[in-house]
């Protein structure tokens, strides 16, 4: 094939210059000969039309007084012009009565003369307006021009036209001459100006750039590249300057890579005949295989005893690991995998099978990205036993716990799909709460050494029928095989070793001195089904169910049913609407009144509400797992904060002054490293003190490390602000904490305060926790206050503050001002209500 042509820039520019030059002054001259040819013609029209205003009048003139005389004077001294062709004066019937050419007299003009057309004659008279064009074809001016006929006495013969016929070829001829004469010159100026930018060019660019060319094809031969005797080429524009200095890198460059390549080569040389390794090289389109002589002596063959073919590994295969080995291969090249290796038996000359760890990767592909080559090592691995099972270990094993890995617990449930027996087994995901914020705080290695007990403690309770693995960073997995036969009983079980496992993970860790708590979320899946499931689905299942357990408020269990598939989308919309809910203005706050015994408004509880423009008002439930799974509550919970404290500062504008508003804080937020420091600087640029906030925590905020969150609690306490454990008594439940950390409420959650009356049990506990509250002087406050038998309860056991719909639902802003104007009351024990 010929190669493609390429111009030289010596060659290219001045041609190029040379045609667009030429198409421009070519351009150039027919524009400007038509600008002259219409300028000289307009020139001629005016003069005519001028000339034949004048005839006009004397026409009309002589004709008025019958003097005929005096029209053949004015047309034979027109007729001097030899440039007028035809000069006519013409009666109503087109006969010629005066005329430059005495012959034409008397004859009718559409006989005698060329170019005259009747119609326009009478249609220029009936509309007594001149008609005056240019006829290209006979490059000539045509004029029709009306005669007035009301004042002539002969109305037989009325001369109603003149007919002109001017020749203006003389005139364009003379505009080309003179266009052409002005062209000429214009070349000759602006062709020496071409001809020295060409010169210009071809010195300071062309030459340069033709001298780094032949300079860059010699480099590229030449061992070292450019030498640094080398001359430099002379320029003056910065871009050739600039692929000059570039040329000498890229020169430099290519010298250092092939004394890298060089020295590489020797390297592997040296690296192949020191490792003993054997040398394989596979041609996928030929299934040519080159086998080193390394390869050959490591199975006790001289170097031209084996064909050079696939075949030929395959042949030496032991028959157990024959389909193993070319399953893994296969894999490899069909993307699956991202290396190649296996472990298997090849047959030495002698009988027996050695051991190798076959290493490979593709090295080549074709035009649709195929492999068409691929090299590897073959290593013997025989007398390294110990080498060898820590291979198979770590293909099936997480490194830091010793758990069997993702690989393994696949295989046994592919084991299980192939087996299936009757007895019903579950698949359960345990996913750790907040585990990042544990690392973020207390160190990966400290972190790394939690996971390590875990792994210990369900190894330790769970032998028999069960398989653990871990996933991956703080997410394990149990396989629990033979359930039982009945599905009913099966569940039952399943949330009962659900329970187990939560309560082993949930005991404190003890690690450096330090005392940290942590909760698990269990997501189940019954596997009932498995010839219509695979193992990635059945894992699947497990682990939507275990995202269902954390939006239920974590610490819990689920169980996989079809319906999660649909939370899962919702849950999904709703984290991906929530980004732009606080950009569109969609979130609000409303205030929900905490009364004392005197019915007295003290305190509110702000309370977040979402309304969005299409679906409408969106249940916290729904939203707030939601954010605090997917990590928009801090950008959420910040928002809070600023919106409450523009809230109080309208209510003092107002003259209002509450003794505290309550805030709840996720333990996301309350986890972060500044959170606390925000929180104050926050306050501080609004102009609050510090004791008009009060933070509302769930016991769950507390499963972390206690030694920091009491620092940080100190920290909130001394400057002013007060902290809530709110719905006490459903989360951790240890009462430890209560005794060392600096509290000022506990809000008794609203699934006591329902059943009081209920049976003597549910109204122990609710005096119980009144009780213990106030022995550690801490205050009380009844959430979910419904009816006036709770109230009337709680107040006869000396429960300091009540919340709930008894006495007011949450209120936007004006409304709970207005309550606070008019608030209720209570006299002798009963409400009085607004």
């Amino acid at each position: 094939m010929f190669k493609k042509f390429r111009p030289s820039l010596a060659y290219g520019i001045p041609i190029f210059t040379s045609l667009l030059y030429l198409c421009l002054m070519t351009a150039d001259y027919f524009y400007e000969r038509s600008e002259k040819r219409e300028e000289a013609i307009s020139t001629e029209v005016a003069h005519i039309e001028q000339h034949l205003i004048r005839m006009q009048h004397i026409v009309e003139s002589a004709l008025s007084m019958q003097d005929s005389a005096r029209i053949e004077q004015e047309i034979s001294l027109a007729a001097a012009d030899l440039s007028i062709m035809v000069y006519t004066v013409l009666n109503s019937k087109s006969v010629i009565r005066f005329a430059n050419h005495l012959v034409w007299r008397d004859s009718l003009a559409t006989q005698v003369i060329d170019g005259y057309d009747l119609d326009l004659h009478h249609r220029t008279t009936k509309e007594s307006a001149p008609t005056t064009f240019v006829n290209s074809e006979r490059l000539s001016i045509q004029t029709y021009y009306p005669l007035h006929t009301n004042f002539q006495n002969d109305k037989a013969d009325l001369h109603d036209l003149i007919y002109m016929e001017y020749d203006i070829s003389p005139l364009i001829n003379k505009v080309d001459n003179d266009v052409q004469s002005s062209f000429i010159r214009s070349v000759a100026v602006s062709l020496i100006g071409i001809l020295l930018f060409l010169l210009i060019l071809h010195i300071y660019l062309i030459r340069p750039l033709r001298t780094l060319g032949l300079k860059a094809s010699s480099s590229a031969q030449l061992p070292n590249g450019l030498g640094s005797n080398d001359k430099p080429v002379t320029a003056i524009f910065s871009e050739v300057v600039a692929i000059q200095e570039h040329l000498r890198d890229f020169s430099e460059k290519l010298s250092h890579s092939k004394k890298q390549l060089n020295d590489s080569q020797k390297r592997w040389l040296f690296a192949v005949e020191i490792s003993k390794n054997g040398i394989w090289d596979w041609n996928l389109k030929s299934n040519e295989v080159f086998l080193s002589d390394r390869w050959k002596e490591m199975l006790g063959y001289e170097v031209d005893e084996l064909k050079h073919e696939l075949n030929t590994w395959q042949e030496l295969l032991h028959p157990e690991d024959k389909i193993e080995a070319l399953k893994l291969l296969n894999q490899y090249l069909n993307n699956e995998m991202e290396e190649f290796e296996s472990v298997h038996r090849l047959r030495h000359k002698e009988g027996h099978y050695i051991w190798v760890l076959d290493r490979g990767m593709v090295v080549d592909w074709d035009e649709t990205g195929a492999p068409v080559r691929m090299i590897g090592t073959h290593t013997d691995v025989s007398d390294d036993v110990r080498n060898q099972q820590a291979i198979i270990h770590q293909t099936k094993h997480d490194i830091l716990t010793g758990l069997a890995n993702r690989s393994a617990l696949l295989d046994e449930l592919y084991a299980l799909k192939v087996h299936q027996q009757d007895d019903f087994a579950a698949l359960f995901v345990i996913d750790l709460d907040n585990f990042k914020m544990i690392n973020d705080a207390l160190g990966h290695h400290r972190g790394d050494r939690i996971l390590i007990k875990v792994a210990a403690r369900l190894s330790s309770h769970f032998s028999t029928n069960v398989l653990i693995a871990r996933l991956g960073s703080d997410e394990f997995v149990l396989l629990v095989k033979s359930l039982g036969d009945d599905l009913i009983t099966v569940n039952r079980r399943t949330v009962a070793l659900a329970s187990q496992i939560r309560q082993m993970v949930g005991r404190s860790f003890h690690i450096t001195n330090q005392t940290i708590n942590i909760s698990a979320s269990v997501g189940i899946c019954v596997l009932n089904d498995l010839a219509n499931m695979e193992p990635e689905q059945m894992l699947q299942h497990a682990d939507l169910a275990m995202h269902q357990a954390k939006e239920k408020g974590r610490d819990a269990h689920a169980i996989y049913n079809t319906e999660m598939e649909e939370i899962a989308q919702k849950s999904l919309w709703i984290s991906s609407e929530l980004k732009r809910a606080i950009v569109k203005e969609q979130l609000s706050l409303v205030f929900q009144p905490i009364l004392d015994r005197d019915g007295e408004i003290v305190c509110a509880e702000v309370l977040l509400r979402w309304t969005h423009p299409e679906k409408g008002p969106i249940s916290p439930a729904e939203f707030i797992p939601v954010a605090e799974g997917s990590g928009l509550i801090q950008e959420i919970g910040y928002w809070v904060l600023k919106e409450t404290c523009y809230f109080i500062n309208r209510l003092k504008a107002r003259g209002i002054v509450l003794s505290s508003v309550a805030i709840n804080v996720s333990a996301r937020q309350f986890n972060q490293e500044l959170f606390v420091e925000n929180l104050l600087a926050e306050i501080m640029e609004q102009g609050l003190a510090a004791d008009t906030i009060e933070l509302e925590l769930t016991e769950y905020a507390l499963l972390t490390n206690l030694d920091i969150i009491k620092q940080r609690m100190h920290v909130l306490k001394e400057s002013g602000i007060s902290i809530a454990i709110d719905d006490f008594g459903t989360g951790y439940s240890s009462l430890s904490y209560l005794q060392s950390l600096p509290l000022s409420r506990l809000k008794l959650d609203a699934a006591f305060v329902s059943k009081i009356g209920e049976n003597d049990a549910s109204n122990a506990i609710v005096k119980a926790i009144i009780n213990m509250a106030h022995s550690l002087n801490l205050k009380v406050v009844a959430e979910g206050v419904e009816t006036q038998e709770q109230h009337q309860f709680l107040r006869d056991h000396d429960c300091d503050t009540f919340q709930g719909y008894l006495f007011s639902r949450p209120l936007d802003e004006e409304a709970f001002i207005q309550s606070l104007l008019k608030p209720n009351t209570i006299q002798d024990g009963k409400i009085t209500y607004l």
